[in-house]
């Protein structure tokens, strides 16, 4: 029954949350293993549930119902304690701002009579995402944390595990919920949850981090609970499900939800860290590793975007659809941009899911059936992918000691196995035949009649595959080391090998999923089905045809030939020579400048700092955006 498969993926992860805070670190191996394996079969017998709706209503409503009105007051309570201890002044007046909109709401909405937990394709889809890459997250956080804490003297590993799990008992309830005041109280746990895992590390860095992080979002939150608050006591609206279909009757009534949505969309934009609230999602790497591989992959920020396309109904053709899709395109190319002048790898992947988090928003901004199509797709995509480029880079960073990409020459030498993941990882992002780069040119086709879009989208595209080629070069160039032993933890590359295998496998695949997920879910919410269709390995859309079957085959046997081969060329080596100018008696990387003075050689990859350096372009990008969702606003007024 569907209802019981809910109450589980709300329930077992708040049991797993509280066993890892009183078993000892000799259980956390066993119980991720538990864990993981939970959130595999849970996921899949949702699916296997099928779509429908379950409501709760009488004396069991009313018991949740408080359930719910008590962790809204102690949320609220927090942040406004937390504040307080550290004098964190925006976030404390952020945090009164909440507790008088909360008072608001209490005192002045209408009470409902019932909750709902609406379970569409596109809550399966976010339940595969939250609760198997999920899971393989803090599967990996086993065979990692130690030596993390090891080397900063820390030992806080229950608050870890803890808060892990917590966080993705609260993503299960977000993608799953129907009823808007419940999605508040699940929206603002995972902001709760990211202010903690943010601020692990206890230092100054982290907290200030994780208090950026906390205003934010409040900022986001704040919005979110207003316009949940207009459809309420204004249209009787109650759940997320009724915004869509009160809004699909006429051009009237879309009309007259416009600035609700608009601010609902507002909150998504904060969650999903878009322009001007990226930092916040920037300052969280100075947490650790898994920690970023769940903020930007399975939870927080998908939660924005997930909000963003479930209210396409409401927008989908109007002038505030048209200022959304602008507003993504906008912050998919400027931070595309800003990731090609970043050497710290765990920058380029944040600036990386922002970009592509833009492309999402913009999407499902253009609001066609093939471009929500193409949003729903990316979502699951770019979450396998950014999390096994995250989790890769945290492991090499315990490798060489260092996350600059300019120390990674050679490191298919040292860690062929992590090098290899690593580089399928970027492929993936950028490459055919591989998910996100087909739903990107499905996005490029369904933006192919909005002129700034589909320049944005362009442009974003091309950054894209600049900082990732170069990236990958020099990661799996050779250099003349020798080569180090690599002790493999595994757990560690289970869970990156696992996700490795899924990015294969849902490539493969990715007509079946489309058919299965995507076009139901995108006839639910726009009522038409996209031109899109596939057989015999061939997708084919408005535009064209793609043969990705085709390329994976030719992948296949390029792999298969160079397997065959490769032990019957010898690696030719050859010492360094600069023209002549080498000062052999120094040093073989000494040479003669034009002074006639001896210089050490440096070879690295062009990040162009002066074009495209955060001091160039951050400030353009946060007045442009504000300008963007000013007009965003505005469309809803208007």
């Amino acid at each position: 029954m569907i209802e019981t498969t809910i109450m589980l993926l709300l329930a077992v992860p708040l049991l797993f949350s509280f066993l890892f805070l009183g078993l000892g670190k000799s259980m956390y191996k066993i119980l991720a293993w538990a864990f993981f394996i939970f959130g595999v079969f849970a996921s899949v017998q949702l699916i296997r549930d099928g779509v429908g709706v379950y409501v709760i209503t009488g004396s069991e409503f009313a018991m949740f119902e408080n359930i719910v009105l008590v962790l809204e007051v102690l949320v609220v309570l927090f942040i406004i304690g937390v504040a307080a201890k550290y004098k964190n002044w925006p976030t404390l007046v952020l945090g009164l701002i909440s507790a008088a909109v909360f008072a608001y709401t209490f005192t002045n909405v209408p009470a409902v009579e019932s909750a709902s937990f609406n379970i569409d394709q596109f809550s399966q889809v976010m339940i595969l995402i939250v609760n198997i890459v999920g899971t393989a997250i803090i599967l990996f956080a086993t065979g990692y944390m130690d030596e993390y804490e090891e080397h900063r003297h820390l030992n806080r590993q229950r608050t870890f595990y803890f808060t892990m799990s917590f966080f993705l008992a609260s993503m299960n309830g977000l993608v799953m919920v129907d009823t808007l005041g419940w999605l508040f109280l699940f929206w603002e746990l995972t902001t709760l949850c990211s202010f903690v895992l943010i601020s692990y590390n206890m230092d100054k860095e982290g907290i200030d981090n994780g208090f950026r992080a906390l205003a934010l979002n409040l900022v986001g939150g704040i919005a979110l609970s207003v316009g949940i608050i207009l459809l309420a006591t204004n249209y009787d609206i109650s759940t997320l499900s009724g915004i869509g279909t009160y809004a699909g009757t006429d051009a009237a009534a879309m009309a007259a939800v416009a600035l609700p949505v608009a601010l609902l969309c507002i909150g998504g934009f904060a969650k999903s860290a878009q322009m001007p609230f990226q930092s916040w999602l920037l300052g969280a790497m100075v947490a650790p590793t898994p920690v970023s591989a769940l903020l930007h992959s399975s939870t927080m920020v998908n939660a924005g975007v997930f909000l963003v396309v479930k209210l396409v109904p409401a927008f989908a053709g109007t002038g505030l659809g048209t200022a959304i899709a602008v507003y993504g395109g906008f912050t998919f190319v400027m931070c595309s941009a800003l990731a090609l002048s970043q050497r710290n790898a765990k920058r380029v992947l944040a600036y990386s899911t922002i970009a592509n988090l833009g492309l999402i928003i913009a999407s499902a901004g253009i609001g066609t059936p093939l471009a929500v199509a193409a949003a729903i797709m990316l979502i699951l995509f770019h979450a396998i992918s950014k999390a096994l480029l995250f989790l890769c880079t945290g492991e090499i960073e315990h490798t060489i000691e260092s996350r600059d990409i300019e120390d990674m020459p050679g490191l298919i030498k040292k860690a062929p196995l992590l090098s290899t993941l690593a580089a399928l990882g970027m492929v993936s992002m950028l490459l055919p035949p591989f998910g996100v780069l087909l739903t990107k040119w499905v996005s490029m086709e369904a933006a192919s009649e909005n002129p700034i879009v589909i320049i944005f989208l362009i442009l974003g595209s091309a950054l894209t595959t600049v900082y990732y080629a170069k990236w990958l070069g020099t990661i799996m160039s050779s250099t003349m080391d020798k080569n180090e032993v690599h002790h493999k933890k595994p757990e560690t590359y289970f869970s990156l090998s696992f996700l490795g295998l899924s990015i294969v496998v849902t490539s493969i695949l990715v007509f079946q999923i489309y058919d299965y997920f995507v076009r139901p879910q995108v006839e639910i919410l726009l009522n038409a089905a996209p031109n899109v269709s596939g057989q015999a390995g061939i997708i084919a859309s408005e535009i064209g045809e793609f043969a990705y079957a085709a390329i994976f085959a030719v992948i296949a046997l390029a792999i298969i030939l160079y397997l065959a081969t490769k032990s019957m060329f010898t690696p030719r080596k050859a010492d360094y020579y600069m023209c002549g100018e080498n000062n052999m008696e120094r040093d073989k990387l000494m040479f003669r400048n034009g002074l006639c003075s001896y210089d050490k050689s440096n070879v690295s990859n062009i990040y162009l700092q002066n074009t495209f350096g955060e001091s160039k372009l951050t400030t353009i990008g946060y007045a442009i955006s504000i300008i963007l969702i000013v007009i965003t606003l505005a469309g809803g007024v208007l």
